[in-house]
């Protein structure tokens, strides 16, 4: 099988090879900060216009790479507490791109199912390269047919654990507030929800970004505090939230020099929320 060119796929679905490049850009440094071999030999199956995008060791690379580790944290967290508890549960990535979320975090979920949603072509895509089919669904995550169809392969037991990933930057408020909602509808007390968020001052500059500024898609939404979650969903439990630069700051030096302006600390955040 060639190379399969992402273009085309769509503005938003094009972003999916951001943080697919950082993980095997990360696999071939001397420490490996996410060390995810899989995402390397996908970027190997995958071409690209490098006019678009290049990877290197921008901010955004940090980011990616200690983003997503936090995530895979997160859900391993809440799925070490539901196993000591006796509950069921799923975990699900939405809005998952080429992500190898599932097989990071396998070892540490007890044999839980996982879930990966996306739009339709991406998951077609995800099929030829991975073979996925069974937990892989292709869905608008703003459509309610794959939280109806998640809903009806688990019992109304089963805890749901939900990652939400470099998604919400693309949504507006009005769209974040309607999947909220739809999530509250499905799997009210029993649903975790993490997920990062661009604040509200770097949304509206998507052409200053590092790694989106030649692509088409653009920044739309943006969260400053978990009270702008809680003003969408007052139902909703705050749980923790966690600065990326901070969690860059544990692997790259420049990001202490950042951690010093609160604009650039608070740009991207990541949430933890029961719902």
């Amino acid at each position: 099988m060639g190379q399969i060119n992402l273009e085309g796929l769509g503005a938003v679905q094009e972003t999916l090879i951001i943080p697919l490049a950082m993980r095997a850009l990360d696999l071939k440094s001397k420490r490996p900060i996410l060390g995810d071999e899989r995402a390397a030999r996908l970027y190997e199956e995958i071409t690209y216009s490098d006019k678009k995008f290049s990877p290197k060791k921008s901010p955004s690379y940090y980011g990616c790479l200690k983003r997503a580790g936090y995530m895979d944290g997160e859900l391993i967290r809440y799925a070490r507490e539901l196993h000591a508890q006796g509950k069921p549960f799923v975990t699900v990535n939405a809005g998952s791109g080429l992500d190898t979320r599932g097989e990071r975090i396998a070892g540490a979920t007890y044999g839980a199912a996982h879930y990966d949603v996306d739009f339709p072509n991406v998951i077609e895509l995800r099929q030829r390269l991975l073979g996925e089919s069974a937990t892989a669904l292709g869905s608008d995550l703003l459509e309610g047919d794959w939280l109806a169809r998640l809903a009806s392969e688990i019992t109304p037991e089963t805890q749901v654990l939900i990652a939400i990933e470099g998604v919400f930057a693309y949504f507006t408020l009005e769209q974040i507030q309607l999947l909220l909602e739809h999530l509250h509808h499905y799997f009210a007390g029993r649903c975790v929800l993490v997920f990062d968020a661009l604040s509200s001052f770097w949304a509206g500059r998507s052409k200053m970004h590092d790694t989106l500024k030649h692509m088409e898609a653009t920044f739309v939404g943006g969260i400053d505090l978990e009270v702008d979650i809680l003003r969408l969903l007052p139902q909703a439990q705050f749980e923790r939230k966690k600065a990326v630069v901070d969690l860059m700051a544990e692997v790259w030096w420049v990001a202490h020099l950042m951690q010093l302006t609160k604009k650039m600390r608070e740009s991207t955040q990541i949430f933890t929320f029961r719902l």
